[in-house]
């Protein structure tokens, strides 16, 4: 898809297909701390 075709200068492109959404980031930074808490718990 062009930058210059009508329907990207909406922001369809970016707001709904592009970025992934900002729950979904929270959700892995949370999943990620997690993760590395387990592991430190585990390891160390």
């Amino acid at each position: 898809m062009s930058a210059l075709e009508p329907r990207h200068r909406q922001g369809d492109t970016i707001d709904k297909v592009d970025q992934v959404s900002s729950l979904v980031l929270l959700a892995f930074a949370l999943v990620g701390a997690a993760g590395a808490i387990a592991a430190h718990a585990l390891l160390g």
